[in-house]
């Protein structure tokens, strides 16, 4: 049984594409070919599977080497409670043993990436205003652009099935300020030379701005692309990548009003207090 030794749950629009490459880049460790495997994610809420899940189980283990101590995927999708229940359990019952990467980045910016892809993916019609509009109506902890924004939450389900010595919380932004001290922690963290250090280190994947608009026709292939080009190595796929969204025309770039920035820091700030008193982490860049 070949299985991953550790999991990166997220978050959505914090980097874990490209800490996901960073680790892939260490002798000790191997990253599941398939970046979002989604494989403990089930479906909840009237929400389906995720696109390109990995659904049967040894396909899930034929993505892991064997040869490697260390193994491990990324899958946002693992910290979206409500909407996606009983992640932890189920990683509980098969992976008892595993340790966690959890990327979080101020809770607004987030939001506000993730509305932004939906936006270049084509499924997001509405506004940013309009979007936030519609907290008015749900519930913020299950609406769709605001659930993952919720760490601290998100956090406390792995805490009822995990001990809080294997869930290593990260800021994104100290990801990207003090790189290689990060990745230190990381690969300590996962029992690996933490002074493994690699050129690649300096490369950081698909930032938050720039974002590119698809053609609803090339939105609906994305999945079967992605699945089709998973075989090929990281560095290809990413230039590949940034090949064709060359082409595209480009998202433009959102600013977010005041009042609505103020709404956000009100509903965001308990959360922020309870995932810093968890954590003992402060913080310091987040607007909440």
């Amino acid at each position: 049984m070949t299985l991953p030794t550790f999991l990166i749950i997220g978050a959505a629009k914090a980097g874990t594409t490209s800490l996901h490459f960073y680790l892939d880049q260490h002798p000790e460790v191997q990253m599941s070919r398939v970046k979002e495997t989604n494989f403990f994610a089930g479906p909840a809420n009237g929400i389906p599977y995720p696109v390109g899940r990995v659904d049967r189980r040894e396909d899930y283990e034929a993505l892991f080497d064997p040869a490697f101590p260390v193994r491990g995927e990324a899958s946002p999708s693992y910290s979206n409670a409500p909407r996606r229940p009983g992640v932890p359990r189920r990683i509980k019952e098969l992976v008892p043993e595993a340790r966690f990467v959890y990327l979080v980045r101020d809770p607004i910016d987030r939001l506000v990436s993730q509305h932004q892809m939906r936006v270049a993916d084509g499924k997001e019609r509405l506004s940013f205003r309009e979007a936030v509009a519609q907290l008015d109506d749900a519930d913020p902890h299950s609406f769709h652009l605001t659930c993952q924004s919720f760490y601290g939450r998100q956090l406390e389900h792995y805490l009822e099935e995990f001990p809080q010595e294997r869930i290593l919380v990260l800021d994104q932004a100290r990801l990207r300020s003090e790189r290689e001290a990060t990745l230190a922690e990381v690969f300590g963290f996962l029992g690996v030379d933490s002074g493994f250090r690699a050129g690649a280190f300096e490369s950081e994947l698909f930032k938050g701005s720039g974002k590119r608009r698809y053609p609803p026709w090339l939105a609906r292939a994305k999945p079967a692309l992605r699945r089709s080009v998973a075989v090929l190595p990281a560095g290809l796929r990413d230039r590949l990548r940034a090949s064709v969204e060359q082409s595209l025309p480009q998202v433009p770039e959102l600013e977010v009003e005041p009042a609505e920035r103020d709404r956000l820091r009100e509903l965001f700030a308990p959360d922020v207090a309870r995932l810093r008193e968890l954590t003992g982490l402060r913080f310091e860049t987040w607007s909440v």
